[in-house]
């Protein structure tokens, strides 16, 4: 009775290490699984990390050519008005001398 009541627990035993093995290589594959979409979100996150910075850059590039632009303006601009400020005040002077003429003259 002895020997059937240790082959029984033999029996047992080595059931319970197969179940042990298999439960092991499936947490095993689990995690295998789990580390390979963990890598492949990493990668799709740095792609689209690598693209924002990607449009990042353009739109700062955008920004710098559209403020060189205005400001090229804004000086075009500004020479112009000084130009006629000058004409202006030229102008001025001569109708001042004009009407210093006609006053001496008249």
């Amino acid at each position: 009775m002895a020997d059937s009541e240790s082959q029984r627990y033999q029996l047992e035993i080595n059931h319970l290490k197969e179940t042990i093995n298999a439960l092991r290589e499936e947490l095993e594959k689990k995690q295998m699984e789990i580390n390979r979409r963990l890598q492949s979100s990493k990668q799709v996150a740095s792609e689209q990390i690598k693209q924002l910075e990607k449009t990042i850059d353009q739109m700062r590039l955008r920004l710098e050519e559209e403020h060189a632009a205005r400001e090229s303006e804004v000086q075009k601009a500004t020479r112009s008005l000084n130009e006629q400020l000058q004409q202006a005040r030229q102008t001025n002077e001569a109708l001042r001398l004009q009407l210093g003429q006609e006053k001496d003259n008249g």
